[in-house]
């Protein structure tokens, strides 16, 4: 069946959500942030668009972007095809890091541009990664609160508003609406789980999971999942397959203390 085409954005503004593949983490330390920023602003150069606000949380991306001439299939190919390339060469894996396909949502009017500016600068919040708007460090929350100098066009956004003062008490508000919601629905926290992954195995990033042997990796998973870490969760803090992982499950592996 043919894909079905992306609907058009009035206002040829798009919020973007690129997610792992299996929901597995993308950003293992520092030095990945930066780099998908780092290409981020390169492309913004080359394809000629603007960005809004972005959001980097550990395992999906948010992006509000507007473009012209440069359609944003295209933008994102450009960007994902690169930082995938830099990504596997790192951490030595081969294979697809996104799912297939991002996710996009268009925007046609200034109350749902403003609906999403806020929503993509909570969402660390929602998800628990701070207490109060502005603390959690890979997003551009800061472009707007301190009016620095970035490559984040805040012109457009800032014109929604009557002051600065208002666009940031904006921001801060608290707001539970939900732009193409990332769900989740397990009951042990990812910093908790990871915990257990790094205390009962050898590995400290899905990278170094996907690089073990088959019957140690195996072990591995049947022992964290007797550990209390959900399949969803497993799937997606080590870059295993569900179907992978519920497989192993069905079968019986010797491990040590």
């Amino acid at each position: 069946m043919p894909r079905q085409a992306r609907k058009k954005s009035a206002l040829n503004i798009n919020h973007i959500i690129l997610r792992g593949v299996n929901q597995q983490i993308i950003f293992e330390d520092e030095y990945d942030y930066q780099q998908f920023i780092s290409i981020l602003r390169y492309y913004k150069d080359i394809c000629n668009f603007r960005v809004y606000a972005y959001c980097l949380m550990n395992n999906h991306i948010h992006l509000l972007i507007g473009h012209t001439s440069t359609e944003p299939g295209m933008i994102m190919q450009k960007i994902e095809v690169k930082f995938v390339r830099w990504y596997n060469q790192r951490y030595q894996r081969i294979g697809n890091l996104f799912q297939d396909r991002y996710k996009s949502e268009p925007v046609n009017d200034l109350g749902h541009l403003k609906t999403i500016f806020r929503y993509i600068h909570q969402n660390p919040l929602h998800a628990g990664l701070e207490t109060i708007p502005g603390t959690y460090f890979w997003s551009s929350y800061h472009a707007y609160a301190d009016l620095e100098a970035s490559f984040i066009d805040i012109d457009k956004i800032l014109s929604l508003f009557q002051s600065h003062v208002e666009c940031m008490n904006y921001l801060n508000s608290n707001s539970d609406e939900k732009c193409m919601e990332h769900h989740s629905s397990v009951h042990l926290s990812d910093v908790d789980a990871l915990r257990i992954i790094q205390a009962k195995t050898s590995c400290n990033s899905p990278s170094d999971f996907q690089r073990l042997d088959l019957f140690t990796r195996n072990q591995y998973l049947q022992l964290l999942k007797h550990s209390g870490i959900s399949v969803r969760q497993l799937s997606r803090l080590t870059g295993i397959s569900r179907t992978s992982i519920n497989t192993v499950i069905k079968t019986q592996y010797p491990w040590g203390d």
